[in-house]
């Protein structure tokens, strides 16, 4: 094949696979470096110490490999259900997997008003995905599809055996650097050389954990963004591109965070779940190292997909109940929870526009609430008084809460 030709879509997913087989290798060999290193300062000896480190890795990943799955439930406070408890989800998971050939996956749901899914698993037969419930209250039977298709394409592209082993790899990384930073505070430093070296020696496992923690983690950066384009590229072949771009405009329009999130699990998700919208450290430091392509930038491939303009949104489909959707009225709920003037104002409708409202100051203690109606005011974050807003999922207000502190909300589920 002459460099002018084409790359076929097969062969990016051939690739991706191949990436993924040296991913886990290399996921094998961060965990083998740290034990050998452990093993050379133990024994003092190079051989002695290289066959520890191999028995550690071993040992480590095939414990990560076991735990992965579990530690991924926990972490994401994922719940599963069955196709009486979660009809349409289960339905529309098993229709795209007669398309694809592969086994059904198991499904979950997890409660939280931001919209947003993942996949996960240690192979196509041994797979799961999880969806919000705010995802299943904001997006129609079309827009649900393409999400569930871009996460089952994570499943069938071989992706979910990386991505799922990542956290535990680099959680085990972290947690080894912070034992053995923890035991060297201990450690004697008197005159004793044993005592002082073996101070030393905890203070280089700590740093070279660390050092192999960091390195994991921006690998992992890097080839999630391509996997996610993938995906999406994936899920248009599979199905309409329509149903994933309109999902994706009101991800972009609905930049909720997820309540329950972990670092070691957010490159699993549709759209990176942490918070990227304020200026303070925590939020610059999630954009330096978010581990999802821009969402401007999926949504303008899948676009031209389309032949429509890359810059332009909407319209976008009602919600599953039938309740219309505007995507400026959406950016504003979010940003009545958040605080701010929400991006997407300008092209607000006047209904959502007589909605909006800013936080909590002296002139707001006084502002009237804010009285959805069903069937008619999409899903979002409403005021029900001066300092509380509630959650209405197109239907009815939730048990989700935000309460404003002072500075800013503070999301909450009554239990």
């Amino acid at each position: 094949m002459n460099e002018t030709d084409p790359v076929t879509h097969v062969e990016l997913i051939a690739k991706n696979r191949r990436t993924s087989l040296v991913m886990l290798g290399i996921e094998f060999l961060l965990i083998g470096i740290l034990g050998a290193a452990i093993g050379i300062l133990v024994s003092r000896s190079v051989p002695l110490g290289i066959l520890i480190g191999a028995a550690v890795a071993i040992v480590v990943d095939i414990i990560g490999w076991s735990l992965a799955v579990r530690a991924t439930i926990a972490l994401t406070h994922a719940v599963e259900v069955t196709p009486e408890q979660a009809k349409v989800l289960h339905n529309v998971i098993e229709g795209l997997c007669l398309r694809t050939g592969l086994p059904k996956p198991r499904v979950y749901i997890v409660d939280d008003p931001a919209p947003n899914a993942f996949a996960f698993g240690r192979s196509p037969a041994n797979s799961g995905v999880a969806v919000t419930s705010g995802l299943l209250n904001l997006m129609s039977r079309r827009e649900l599809e393409g999400v569930l298709a871009h996460e089952l394409s994570h499943v069938r592209n071989r992706d979910v055996q990386v991505t799922t082993l990542a956290v535990t790899t680099v959680g085990i990384l972290v947690t080894v650097a912070e034992i053995a930073a923890r035991m060297s505070w201990f450690a004697d430093w008197g005159d004793d050389d044993d005592n002082g070296g073996a101070a030393i020696a905890l203070i280089a496992v700590a740093a070279l954990a660390g050092v192999l923690a960091f390195g994991a983690r921006i690998l992992s950066l890097a080839i999630s963004r391509h996997r996610e384009e993938l995906a999406d590229v994936s899920a248009a072949e599979l199905v309409s591109p329509g149903g994933l771009r309109k999902a994706l405009e009101k991800l972009e329009a609905d930049h909720t965070v997820v309540h329950h999130v972990s670092r070691a699990t957010a490159h699993l998700w549709l759209e990176a779940p942490l918070d990227r919208e304020g200026d303070d450290r925590k939020s610059k430091l999630n954009r330096m190292f978010d581990s999802h392509p821009p969402l401007d930038e999926r949504i303008a491939i899948l676009r031209k997909l389309e032949g429509l303009d890359p810059d332009e949104r909407g319209p976008v489909d009602e919600t599953a109940t039938g309740v219309p959707v505007d995507l400026g009225a959406l950016a504003e709920s979010t940003g009545r929870r958040q605080g701010v003037a929400a991006a997407g104002s300008a092209v607000a409708s006047a209904a959502a526009s007589a909605l909006t409202t800013t936080a909590p100051t002296a002139a707001a203690d006084v502002a009237p609430a804010m009285v959805p109606v069903a069937g008619e005011s999409p899903p979002g974050w409403y005021r029900t008084d001066a300092q509380t807003l509630h959650y209405w999922n197109g239907t009815e207000f939730t048990e989700w809460t935000a309460t404003w502190n002072g500075k800013r909300w503070v999301q909450a589920r009554a239990s």
